[in-house]
């Protein structure tokens, strides 16, 4: 994964700035106004600002429920969802058709509350799908930087993260989600993006 990053980022380095219709709304999950200490939103709502929550939704806390300031921001969600499996959150935005885009994010966990301090969650966007794990035995949260590579094949994505495990005994945590650099034209094909992390 470590060597998946840093392609991400020489690609970013090489191919320049994004196009302009191109962008995350709210990666780091702030409210409008204020703070929240810790809410519970169900799936199907737009209450975290350039977000809709998904399956049965995510608990959206401030960054230091977990022992440790978050990433980005004040705020952090956790896709595993209090008790509930099945926990997501998701936003579309524009693409251009053929271009490949470098989703960037930091996923969190402890193991504390009878969480193992282990989690997983499957990122996909346009049928493009891949699974990011996190290990972190201890009782303070740690983050991980992850990147997630999909080629668009409409004028929109959906870029979804989802956690599917037993929550009570996972947590996953996400924040400081970003767009890097668009791939360059000469990638016309998954394969080819693929190709270029071996």
């Amino acid at each position: 994964m470590r060597n998946m990053v840093i392609a991400a980022m020489c690609l970013a380095c090489l191919t320049g700035a994004l196009p302009a219709s191109a962008q995350i709304v709210n990666g780091s999950f702030e409210p409008a106004t204020g703070t929240v200490s810790w809410a519970l939103v169900a799936g199907g709502l737009s209450t975290i600002p350039g977000w809709e929550t998904t399956d049965y939704g995510v608990e959206w806390v401030l960054g230091t429920s977990g022992g440790a300031p978050a990433p980005d921001g004040l705020h952090v969600v956790d896709l595993a969802t209090y008790v509930w499996s099945a926990g997501g959150i998701q936003q579309t935005f524009a693409t251009i058709p053929g271009e490949a885009y470098t989703i960037t994010f930091q996923l969190g966990t402890l193991q504390a509350s009878g969480r193992d301090g282990t989690c997983e969650i499957v990122v996909d966007a346009d049928a493009q799908s891949q699974i990011f794990s996190h290990v972190n035995h201890s009782g303070v949260i740690t983050y991980a930087e992850k990147a997630f590579v999909f080629l668009a094949d409409d004028t929109s994505a959906t870029l979804r993260f989802r956690c599917l495990q037993n929550a009570n005994l996972h947590f996953a945590y996400l924040d400081a989600v970003g767009m890097g650099a668009v791939v360059g034209d000469e990638i016309s094909s998954w394969g080819d993006i693929k190709a270029g992390y071996r």
